[in-house]
Order: structure tokens, then C-alpha cells, then sequence
């Protein structure tokens, strides 16, 4: 029913309506339908902006993971290249490459290069036998590094070792604080004298710790990449850093081969996704160890706005749903009236009444749809509006994203560019700066607010100034980059040479807008080329006044150069000699037939020897020349010009024509075949007998110019002979010496040598050698009887004692200690008895293999008599180290043995262990004590071992 009534105000029509049905009525079903669709819409935008935010924030995410990614690999690469450089600078230290290399200096000096990067655990110098001459700390000073990788790689040239563990060092330095294991980058690099040979090689070790020092410097403290993991891959996709992760999940295969800049990935059988960037680490060193830096952020961390934004989004959205039901409730009650009322209300509402209401407490069907109609109306008007605000809400929120971004980008490149340490200005036309890094700064030791809108003019020195503005004037579209070396006064008041590469930028019009100048220091290389000039003029004065004429021909054998001393020989000018005439042009017949033949056979090979003949200048002075020379090619090895030297051997020449009547007569004499006869100079032959030839297995002459070295073993005999012979022969003393030398096949030889000096004046020194061999061989066959058993072949008791007192002097000097092991056999005897003496001789010598077998490289079997046998078992740094070989030795022992009959019998031994120095320091009474301890075992049971307490 209908009722309507005036309101109680009377300035409003009401009109009450009768709900007939409640689950018909008009206000509900609105209030439902618009709920319903608010949240079809709000789970839609929300699962839309989800994807969005989830892929913008990975998007951005990824490529700072990337950036950073990069940045710890330039600084990984550059920190390998920096060190490798700086072992390079060592290794050309002019102390190093002449000098002893254990002078008094050098390890100071390493201790200081040490204290400045404290990641160097260890420095040293070894010379080319191997042998560590001197070395930070002293450690490791006189051991010898001839097996490690580092020494043969540094000796071939800049050598780069990837991570391992410590091995000689691990006992001499302190552990490290987070208790991982030492793990050094070896840095080698060969020590090189005047002569080019190598004399040695410096070499580094660099803690892995000091990759943490170069990820911290590059995250640095910042909240975005929270929760990020760097590792450290090395060539082998194997996991470097954290030490934690070694041995752990490699990261996916196909991220560290493509390279991709980032990637969402899962790391082992962990269902955990990461985002994920690796880039290879680029080190410009001789050697590439391939290294990659993997970051890695968990993928819930980076997209931890997306989460709250989600979070915030369902929490304001639910609030508008209760408030936009609440609205459609109130309306649709409002609008379910009469259409009498409606009509009215309407009219009223056009007329400009706004304070027209009416209730609905139900409604007809046709109302039902009216009222429909005009909800659905202010609903679409009000959702709209809360869309409008929604959108204008997303966008300000995007913008202020993209605002932060931009600000952290400049403060990033910003900061790139205040950490240069190469100087950058910007200036404009008239050259008034407009900005200036802090290198800048530094080095002119100005403020950057101070110097803003000034001329940069008062750093120039006045003097280039005109050469500066020359320069910059030259600058134009076409050319907007120049590069001017000027001097500069720096904050001290010190003149200083610097190199500025100037880019210009134009206008459309091709007026010149700015310039950005770079530049960097480059006082040292000027002053280098200052004294390369200086030592090139010394060098000139050295070539034009030296005691003999220099010259180079062309391939006709015609002079293109020539220095003073060759002028004058010749009586020339040069203007008369150059490019027109050659040396058979002053030479006689004789001389012209032997230089032409002499000529054309060393641009073929090379090299000539010396060829003497007479020099006659244009004035007809006459002189005796010996002319020698090399030749220059190009990269194809065609022939270019010659180097020669021409010495004045007239007074020579008529020296050793009467010279030569008395070396005939010498050399009759000494050409025995008994002794060898050798003179040398500088340790080059100059004369031999026929013996020498003879007991060396030379042809004829082919010792002659020959270096001294080809007759020795290895260089350290030939060393060691030098630094003891020399001496002594150049003092007026006899000098004798028993050594090993080698034949022309490489078969080496005993020769009992005797040298004197013979020319002092000229270093000429004679030497005679005889052949020792076979009375060496029987000393060797009567030594070996001495000091070894003769049955088994192992060392005696006097063998073993001589060998006890050298390995225990070596546990003192490292700390270290010794086991010595006293053993005999159960059931010899009658093993021996019944099979006969050849068979228990076989069963001995058996049993002397297997032990042998059993024990390392480094220790010592020996044989005392009978069936006794002792074990040196040295160095060890604890018990526990041993007993594996001792276990090793009782099971090889009782395994049966087959003889040469084809019986099959089989024994078993007792140990007794004694230690040193625990229970002793001398060899007789450790023998002693392990003796006893011997029978302890066999009390204890047989075929036992037993450690003295």
C-alpha cells in the first residue's frame, strides 16, 4: 500500500511504500549487483597492476642488479691488473736486475710494499735454482720454491695463478679471523739482468680475503640490494666466494655461458627463484683466469614493493567496497519511491531544490527498475570519480618512482665522476668553468664553489698559454676533439706537465656551447723523455767517439752511415761517402774479392765472422781492419741494412804474424791425447788440443768460440764453478775441483780439472782436463757397498744413522718431528729352514720391496741383518700422520708370498715406534728404545705394533 503523508517540516514530500518481498526489494539487489562488479573490477586492476609493478620493479631491479654486477667485476679486474702491474714495476727494479737478490734492502723494501696493501700475505724473491733469497717477514728465506707452479711460470714470463690453498705458508702465518683456510692468487714475474737472461723471479701471494674488501667498496651500505649475495666463479663455473658456498649449487648453467644481464633463476633443488646477474671479470693481465661475479637477490626482497603495494591496495579497496555499499544502500532506499513522488522529486530537483528526500521501504518491479536506472546513474558518476582519483593516485605514484630513480642515476654517475682520478672540467665558451670535479680540486687545491664562473686560465703555466689557446681555436664541428700537453701550476706552487683531451659541443648553427676537459698527470713521462733525450745524445757522442769506426751498408754494400772515427779513416766527408760509395771502394784487390764473397753470404745468414784486410784512405794512409757485422730485416726478413764495426788491428796484425811461427811450435806440443787442454776467455774456448775433443766427443775444431757452459751438466755446475774457480785463479792460486760434466751427447762425465791463469791482462785462462770416469765409477761401486745392504739393496746401519741425524736437524729447524720404526719377522726361521737359504733370501728381499712400497718418497727402509728391518718415517707434525703407513706396512707384510719354487708362504712382522725428540735425540738410543718396543709387541701377542708411551 501507498500512503503519503507531509513531512513533519512540511517543505518535503515523503511518501512510505510497504515492502512486500525482502529478497525482491530494489535496495538489495543494487546493493549486491554494484558490489559484485566493484569487486570484479578491483581484483582485475589489482591483478593487472600486480603484473605491472611485479615487472617494472623486476625490470629495474635487474638492471641495477647489474650495474652493481659490473662494477665489482671492473674493480675485481682492475684490483688483478693492479697487482700484476705492480710485481711487473718490482721485477724491473734496477737492484733486482744487477744486484744480489738478498741484499740487505730488498726485504725491508718488501715489508714496506706489504704494509701499503695488506692483502700481500706474502712477497719474495727467488733466484733461478729456486731458492728464496729474500721474502717479507723472512718466511720462507732459503727453502726452495723450484716445484711450485708460480717459480716455472714467472720464470717464462708475467705469470697469474688462480685460487688454491696454502701450502708452504699455511704453518708460518696466523689464521684468519673468520677461520677459513688460507686460499692465495699467485702473482710471479721474471727478474731479468742487462743480458736479458733470467737471474731469478718475484713472486706474491694475494689473500682471497681481499676480494670481501672490493664487494664491500662497491655495495656499499645501500637498502636496495638487501638480502644480495655476491660469489666469486672461477674458470670452471666453480663457486670462489664465500668460502660458506664452496662446494655448494653452482649457479644455472645457461645465465653464466649467455651473460644475460639479469634473470630470474632457482640455485640448486631450492624451490627459492633469485634474481639473478653474472658478468666475466676482465683483468687486461697475461693470463685470463675467467672469473665471473654471479649477485644474486631473492626474489621476494626485490619485489617487496610490489607485496605492499598489493597489501595496500586490497586494504583500501576493501574500505571503498564497505563505503560504496553502504552509498548504494542509502541511495536505492531513497530512490524506491512512487513515481508520483519520483516525478515530483525530480521536478523539484531540475527546479533547483536540492533538499528533496523520500523513503523506500519497497518497491513495485517497474519501480524497482526506475530506481535502477537512477542508481546505476550516481553510481557510474561516483565511480568514476573514486577511478579518476585511483588513476590520478597510480600516476603520482609512478611519477614519484621514476623521480627517485632519476635522482639515485645522477647521484650514481655523479658520484662516478667525483671518484675520477683523472681531473674533468666543463667551460663554456670564454672559458669560464661551469663545473670541476674533485680532482680538480685536489690537484690545484681549490674549492669548486670558488672557482664556478671563473677562468681556468691562472692554472696554466703563462708561458703555454698562447700554445693552449692555439690549440682550442681549432675546435669546430667538423673537428670537436683536441688533445694539448701544457704545463700547470698545482696547489703547491710546483710546475707539473699534464695531457687534456678537449670536446667541444655546437649548436644547430655551429656555435660552440661548452668544452668538457679531461685530464691527467703526465709529469713522470716527461721527465722520462727528458732523460731518454739526455741518454740518446750520450749514446750519439758514445757511437761518433768511440775507439772504432761504425757503419751501416745498404744492400749493395754502399755506406748509409757512418761515425766520426770511420770519417777519418777514410779522409772523407760524408757528403762524398754516403749513398755512393762503399768499403771495397778503399780496399785493395785482395780485400775487394774477400769482403765482396764475405758480403753476399751474410745477407743470407745473417751474421758473419770477423774478415781482416787492408783499409787504404783517400790520402793513401794504410791500415789493418777487422770488419764484423750484423744484419737488419723486416717482418718478411727481407734484408734492410748491415751493422758493422770496423777495429784498427794494425799493431795486431804485425804482433800475431810473429806470433804465429811460436803458437805451431806450442801447439805440437800440447797436442797429447792424454790430457785435454782448453784456453777460455770470458768463458768462452779459444784454444783446444785434440784430447779435449777426444774425451768430450767433439769433431774437429767445433769446440772453438764455443761457451763454456755446453761442456757442464746444468747451470748451477757451471755457476758453481765460475764463483769458485775465478777467484782463485785471478788471485795467482792453483785451482782443481773433482766434477761432472757432460759429453756432446748429453753423457755425463768425471773430469779432475786443474786451471791457471794464463793472460791476466786479457782474462785468458788455461785449463787441463782429465777423464775420471772409471776410477769414479769403482769410488761410486765401493761406497755403495759401504752403505747399503747387500742383498736387499737398502741402507745399512751407518746409512741409516747418516740419514736419522739429516732428517732430524730438518724436524728442528721446522718444527716438526720423526718416528722411528724397529720391526723383525714372525715366522722366518722356519720359513728359512725348510725351503732353504735361497728362499728366505728371496722371502728378505720381498719383504724390503713391500715395505719400501709402503712408505713415502722422503722416508727411509733400511736393513740391520737377519730379518730386522727399520722404518724412518720423517717429517710429520703429529702422530695421527704416520699411522696410515704403518697400517699400510703390517698388511703388505702378512700378504703371502709366492716362491720361486711355487710354494706359497707367508710371514708377519712386529713394530715397535719410538719418537723423536720425546724420546730421544741421538740415533743409537732411539734404535735402542724401538728395539724394546719390539718386544713389547711380540709380548703383547706377535703380529702386533706398539708405541712407547
Amino acid at each position: 500500500m501507498v500512503k503519503p503523508r507531509e513531512s513533519d517540516s512540511g517543505t518535503a514530500l515523503q511518501l512510505k511504500i510497504e515492502p512486500r518481498f525482502w529478497y525482491g526489494s530494489f535496495w538489495l539487489q543494487l546493493s549486491l549487483i554494484f558490489g559484485a562488479l566493484y569487486l570484479v573490477v578491483l581484483g582485475l586492476g589489482g591483478l593487472y597492476m600486480a603484473k605491472f609493478l611485479t615487472e617494472r620493479i623486476t625490470q629495474t631491479q635487474g638492471e641495477a642488479l647489474h650495474q652493481q654486477t659490473q662494477a665489482i667485476a671492473n674493480a675485481l679486474g682492475e684490483s688483478l691488473h693492479e697487482r700484476d702491474r705492480e710485481i711487473a714495476m718490482l721485477a724491473r727494479l734496477p737492484g733486482l736486475q744487477s744486484g744480489p737478490l738478498g741484499a740487505d734492502w730488498v726485504e725491508p723494501y718488501l715489508n714496506e710494499i706489504q704494509r701499503t696493501f695488506p692483502n700481500y700475505s706474502w712477497i719474495g724473491v727467488a733466484d733461478v735454482q729456486g731458492r728464496v733469497q729474500a721474502a717479507t717477514s723472512g718466511l720462507l728465506t732459503g727453502a726452495s720454491v723450484r716445484q711450485r707452479p708460480w717459480f716455472s711460470g714467472g720464470q717464462q714470463g708475467p705469470y697469474l695463478g688462480d685460487a688454491h690453498q696454502a701450502v708452504m705458508l699455511e704453518r708460518l702465518l696466523p689464521p684468519q679471523d673468520n677461520a677459513e683456510p688460507l686460499r692465495f692468487l699467485d702473482f710471479a714475474s721474471p727478474l731479468r739482468g742487462s743480458d736479458g737472461r733470467v737471474r731469478g723471479v718475484i713472486a706474491a701471494h694475494v689473500t682471497l680475503s681481499w676480494i670481501n674488501e672490493v664487494i664491500r667498496s662497491s655495495l656499499g651500505g645501500t637498502e636496495q640490494f638487501r638480502g644480495s649475495e655476491v660469489f666469486i666463479l672461477d674458470g670452471r663455473g666453480e663457486i670462489l666466494h664465500p668460502y660458506s658456498a664452496v662446494g655448494a649449487a653452482l649457479a644455472p648453467f645457461a645465465l653464466i655461458v649467455d651473460e644475460h644481464p639479469y634473470a630470474v633463476t632457482q640455485w640448486g633443488a631450492s624451490d627459492q627463484q633469485y634474481l639473478t646477474s653474472a658478468l666475466r671479470v676482465r683483468s687486461r693481465t697475461e693470463t685470463d683466469l675467467g672469473w665471473r661475479v654471479v649477485l644474486r637477490q631473492p626474489l621476494s626482497m626485490a619485489l617487496a614493493p610490489v607485496a605492499e603495494a598489493r597489501q595496500r591496495l586490497l586494504l583500501g579497496g576493501s574500505a571503498l567496497l564497505l563505503m560504496v555499499m553502504a552509498l548504494v544502500y542509502a541511495l536505492a532506499r531513497r530512490f524506491s519511491r512512487p513515481l508520483e513522488v519520483l516525478a515530483e522529486a525530480a521536478q523539484r530537483i531540475e527546479a533547483g531544490d536540492e533538499d528533496v528526500r523520500w523513503d523506500m521501504h519497497g518497491a513495485s518491479a517497474e519501480l524497482q527498475r526506475l530506481s535502477q536506472s537512477l542508481r546505476g546513474m550516481t553510481s557510474r558518476l561516483i565511480e568514476r570519480g573514486r577511478e579518476l582519483q585511483q588513476a590520478n593516485a597510480n600516476l603520482e605514484h609512478r611519477i614519484a618512482e621514476r623521480t627517485q630513480q632519476l635522482y639515485l642515476s645522477e647521484q650514481h654517475y655523479r658520484s662516478i665522476l667525483e671518484d675520477q682520478t683523472e681531473i674533468i672540467c666543463r667551460h663554456t665558451h670564454d672559458h669560464r668553468l661551469t663545473y670541476v670535479n674533485q680532482a680538480y680540486c685536489r690537484l690545484f687545491g681549490v674549492e669548486s664553489e670558488a672557482v664556478l664562473n671563473t677562468r681556468w686560465s691562472p692554472v696554466v703555466l703563462p708561458e703555454d698559454l698562447p700554445q693552449v689557446h692555439a690549440a682550442l681555436s681549432r675546435l669546430s664541428p667538423d673537428c670537436p676533439i683536441v688533445t694539448i700537453e701544457n704545463r700547470i701550476v698545482d696547489a703547491h706552487g710546483a710546475v707539473r706537465w699534464g695531457q687534456f683531451n678537449n670536446r667541444a659541443t655546437f649548436d644547430e648553427q655551429g656555435q660552440l656551447i661548452e668544452i668538457l676537459t679531461v685530464g691527467r698527470d703526465i709529469t713522470p713521462q716527461k721527465l722520462l723523455e727528458q732523460e731518454l733525450s739526455t741518454t740518446a745524445e750520450r749514446l750519439q757522442d758514445l757511437y761518433d767517439n768511440a775507439p772504432c769506426g761504425y757503419c751501416s751498408l745498404d744492400e749493395k754494400g754502399r755506406f748509409i752511415s757512418l761515425n766520426k772515427v770511420a770519417l777519418s779513416w777514410l779522409d772523407c766527408s760524408a757528403e762524398q761517402v754516403l749513398h755512393r760509395m762503399g768499403p771495397m771502394d778503399f780496399f785493395p784487390e785482395e780485400g775487394k774479392s774477400k769482403f765482396s764473397h764475405h758480403y753476399e753470404r751474410f745477407k743470407i745468414e745473417d751474421h758473419s765472422r770477423a774478415i781482416e784486410c787492408d783499409l787504404i784512405s783517400a790520402r793513401g794512409v794504410k791500415r789493418r781492419v777487422s770488419v764484423l757485422s750484423t744484419a737488419l730485416r723486416d717482418e718478411q726478413g727481407h734484408f734492410l741494412m748491415s751493422r758493422s764495426v770496423m777495429h784498427d788491428i794494425t799493431e795486431l796484425y804485425g804482433v800475431r804474424t810473429q806470433m804465429r811461427a811460436l803458437v805451431h811450435e806450442q801447439k805440437a806440443m800440447l797436442d797429447n791425447d792424454l790430457v785435454g787442454i782448453a784456453k777460455f776467455k770470458d768463458r768462452r774456448l779459444i784454444w783446444k788440443n785434440k784430447a779435449l775433443e777426444r774425451i768430450f766427443g767433439y769433431g774437429p775444431d767445433e769446440l772453438l768460440d764455443q761457451p763454456a757452459r755446453c761442456l757442464y751438466l746444468d747451470d748451477a755446475s757451471y755457476d758453481e764453478v765460475g764463483r769458485e774457480a775465478y777467484p782463485l785463479i785471478r788471485s795467482g792460486v792453483h785451482f782443481r775441483k773433482q766434477i761432472q760434466m757432460a759429453r756432446k751427447n748429453g753423457d755425463p762425465i768425471w773430469i779432475d780439472m786443474n786451471s791457471l791463469q794464463f793472460s791476466e791482462a786479457q782474462g785468458v785462462s788455461l785449463w787441463l782436463m782429465q777423464d775420471i770416469s772409471e776410477m769414479k765409477q769403482y769410488q761410486q761401486q765401493v761406497e755403495h757397498i759401504a752403505f747399503h745392504d747387500p742383498l736387499t739393496g737398502l741402507p745399512n746401519r751407518l746409512l741409516l744413522s747418516d740419514r736419522m741425524r739429516q732428517a732430524f736437524a730438518l724436524d728442528d729447524r721446522m718444527g716438526g718431528m720423526g718416528v722411528v720404526c724397529y720391526l723383525d719377522l714372525d715366522g722366518f726361521k722356519p720359513i728359512n729352514d725348510t725351503h732353504g737359504h735361497g728362499a728366505g733370501d728371496f722371502l728378505l728381499k720381498e719383504v724390503a720391496r713391500r715395505l719400501q712400497a709402503s712408505v713415502r718418497a722422503n722416508d727411509t727402509v733400511a736393513r740391520l741383518g737377519g730379518d730386522e728391518f727399520v722404518m724412518l718415517i720423517t717429517p710429520i707434525m703429529n702422530l695421527a700422520e704416520c699411522e696410515p703407513i704403518l697400517r699400510r706396512a703390517l698388511a703388505s707384510v702378512r700378504e703371502p708370498i709366492r716362491l720361486p719354487s711355487g710354494d706359497m708362504v707367508q710371514v708377519s712382522t712386529s713394530m715397535g715406534v719410538v719418537l723423536y725428540p720425546k724420546h730421544g735425540r741421538q740415533p743409537s738410543q732411539l734404535l735402542a728404545l724401538a728395539d724394546a718396543a719390539m718386544y713389547e709387541a711380540k709380548n703383547s701377542g706377535g703380529q702386533g705394533l706398539y708405541i712407547s708411551p
